[in-house]
């Protein structure tokens, strides 16, 4: 039927979105269920703090004042003072300085609205994107939308891409490495260390391409959970610079595409807001696209954007992120007092990535086919299938547990996985 329609075979082999559309789904559910028995949510990866309300006060005070510029049109590039705050902040978190007027783009759609606009500016068909995995699943979707071809490499979780596994993902179709600083959903944060021999494997294969007169590998550097790293922050890899064999030294930034946005520093989701930093070329390509794909981002999220992104709100990321990490460690002791349970404590992040496959042959023969649909029966909690973040059958097993929840609620979580994988073993 879907042929005979005339709809694109690429859109049609993309998979459902493993979140959208899953709370709607849940309420249904719930409304069928008495309130104590009532399906636990944490499957969708939001914090439940919510916005500092200083930003709420902050847009209606500029609607007062200059409602003539919420409603006419943005420049594309997003408003200048945006753009210079975005600068500022980059400054006093990374220590690199972005010229705003040139090397930063706002884009709508969040975080994933610059990753679109960046594959548009960078893929041709048939260009390859490595995606170490797990990871974030829509990665390789979007690039698969570019006409392009996702190079998923397995990576552990502690590990991440490693530069010897890096080296061996490289082809001559290579022309992105995704890579970030708190990754979903293994909450891997790369060391400087780390990010450095990544570089140097960058740096050499990049001078060969230079050599033959052949385009880049670049790199896109995606940190939506950038506030959420709590320990020693790494230097970001637009700032990382190696030395090359004739003594000379290479510097990362001219092949580093920089996405982030609000939305998970600031409980930000729905304002829809991502901005990418760069090169000023690759920058004015993504421009370029976006103009003729959404034009401009919504004037609304800009203004709050802008606001949350003041310096007297630093602090409130931070806040934000210790007590999204704090209900994680609550969440953790309680699955960890399961001996037959892998988990882990990540090094970044609000979200546990557990492995259950010990249980599975025993949830298999009570019907459940994954992990994800044993603790929905049995336990009444909603997670994510780890199979979303990583093809293979035995990531069937493993499930995203997302502890940006209440911490009440989370305890009843805990206490609900922990009986039913009792009930299991008995």
């Amino acid at each position: 039927m879907h042929k005979t329609r005339g709809i694109s075979d690429v859109v049609l082999a993309l998979p459902e979105s493993a979140t959208h559309g899953t709370a709607a789904k849940l309420a249904a559910l719930n409304r069928q269920l008495a309130p104590g028995e009532q399906i636990i949510d944490l499957s969708i990866g939001a914090l439940d703090t919510p916005a500092d309300p200083r930003i709420d006060q902050g847009v209606i005070e500029f609607i007062r004042s200059r409602s003539a510029v919420v409603h006419a049109f943005a420049p594309v590039r997003g408003f200048p003072f945006l753009r210079e705050s975005i600068a500022a902040r980059a400054a006093r978190l990374h220590g690199i300085d972005y010229d705003p007027d040139t090397e930063i783009l706002v884009t709508p759609g969040g975080v994933k609205g610059s990753i679109s606009v960046a594959f548009h500016a960078l893929l041709n068909r048939g260009d390859e994107v490595v995606v170490p995995v797990p990871n974030w699943p829509h990665y390789a979707d979007m690039v698969r939308l570019h006409d392009a071809t996702p190079r998923t490499v397995p990576v552990p979780a502690e590990d991440g891409l490693t530069a010897p596994a890096l080296r061996t993902a490289l082809s001559d179709r290579t022309k992105i490495v995704v890579l970030g600083d708190c990754v979903n959903p293994t909450g891997k944060v790369y060391s400087t260390g780390e990010l450095t021999a990544l570089a140097q494997v960058l740096a050499e294969h990049n001078t060969r391409r230079e050599e033959r007169g052949e385009p880049p590998v670049h790199v896109l550097f995606d940190t939506p959970y950038e506030a959420h790293v709590l320990g020693e922050r790494a230097r970001t890899f637009a700032a990382i610079d190696v030395p090359l064999a004739d003594g000379s030294r290479c510097s990362m930034r001219p092949w580093t595409t920089w996405v982030t946005g609000p939305g998970k520093t600031y409980g930000m989701h729905g304002d829809r807001i991502g901005y990418l930093c760069g090169p000023a070329d690759i920058v004015e390509a993504a421009a370029r696209a976006q103009v003729n794909l959404t034009s401009f981002a919504s004037t609304y999220g800009q203004i709050a954007t802008h606001i949350a992104l003041q310096p007297e709100l630093d602090q409130v990321a931070t806040d934000r992120a210790r007590a999204a990490r704090a209900n994680l460690e609550a969440m953790l002791r309680e699955l960890q007092a399961v001996p037959s349970l892998g988990v882990r404590r990540p090094q970044g992040g609000y979200f546990l990535f557990v492995d259950l496959s010990a249980y599975a042959d025993a949830y298999r023969g009570h019907g459940h086919v994954t992990a994800e649909r044993f603790l929905l029966a049995e336990a009444r909690v909603a997670t994510i299938c780890g199979s979303h973040f990583a093809g293979g059958e035995a990531m069937d097993h493993w499930v995203r547990i997302n502890c940006g929840r209440d911490g009440a609620l989370l305890t009843e979580a805990g206490t609900r996985i922990r009986n039913a994988l009792a009930r299991l073993e008995s």
